[in-house]
């Protein structure tokens, strides 16, 4: 019914190219898989952490699309020459939510210190991560922050923040909604305030040196349309449309 979207790493030999190669960040995959499959269009694809597939990209590989997580590689790019500023527009954004494992039952902020008592906290680290980052700002903003990092442990990514709740490793996480979505073995026990931290943007352009321009454009306006949103939104991501 639909054409096979196949995923791989930007320098696996052999792929094919007259599909678009699209790049991007790690934290998109689950969702990006279901609306590339929905749409039925042809697409090479690579996720990983967003510094990653940017200097992949500064390094002369052929992509077509870049979807980062973090607004500082995308500025990069643009300023590297290899992404018009013009083209740049803000795809999807995101929530933050405290997990605990299935079944620990519900949190107040106030209840954080005893739940960790003896336990770990788990997020991914924020000197590396943009879920980390924007998870330290709002723990910070909200007076938390004293009361978790002793028992803190950084992550290499927010999927393993959720393997590590889901696993009983850890008594609670700080990872995106997105992550959390339908996963086995993981609660939401608190949704994070808006407010409390940056706004989480997902920016997304055309590649200049990509191979096929057209590909990449067909791409984006799936993913920007009402049917690519709404696959997007399934797997807990939110609308954001427009420039950033």
């Amino acid at each position: 019914m639909f054409r096979l979207l196949v995923s791989l790493f930007l320098t696996l030999p052999g792929a094919a190219l007259a599909d678009p190669m699209l790049l991007a960040a790690a934290s998109t995959g689950r969702a990006l898989d279901a609306a590339l499959a929905e749409s039925g269009l042809p697409a090479i694809t690579s996720y990983a952490a967003s510094g990653v597939l940017a200097r992949q990209i500064e390094q002369g590989g052929s992509t077509d699309l870049f979807l980062s997580a973090n607004p500082r590689w995308m500025n990069h790019l643009v300023e590297a020459g290899l992404i018009e500023a013009d083209s740049v527009s803000v795809l999807m954004s995101n929530s933050l939510v405290l997990i605990a494992p299935e079944g620990a039952g519900g949190l107040t902020p106030e209840g954080i210190a005893a739940r960790l008592e003896g336990d770990s906290f788990v997020m991914a680290d924020p000197q590396s991560a943009p879920v980390g980052a924007y998870g330290q700002a709002a723990l910070e903003s909200l007076g938390l922050w004293p009361a978790i990092e002793p028992s803190f442990v950084p992550m290499r990514n927010t999927v393993a923040a959720v393997t590590a709740v889901a696993r009983g490793e850890a008594a609670l996480g700080l990872v995106y909604a997105s992550d959390a979505a339908g996963v086995a073995g993981v609660s939401v026990v608190w949704d994070i305030p808006s407010d409390a931290h940056p706004p989480i943007r997902y920016l997304i352009a055309p590649v200049m040196q990509g191979d096929d321009p057209e590909g990449a454009a067909a791409l984006l306006d799936y993913l920007q349309s009402p049917e690519g949103g709404a696959v997007l939104a399934a797997h807990g991501f939110l609308a954001v449309a427009g420039r950033p």
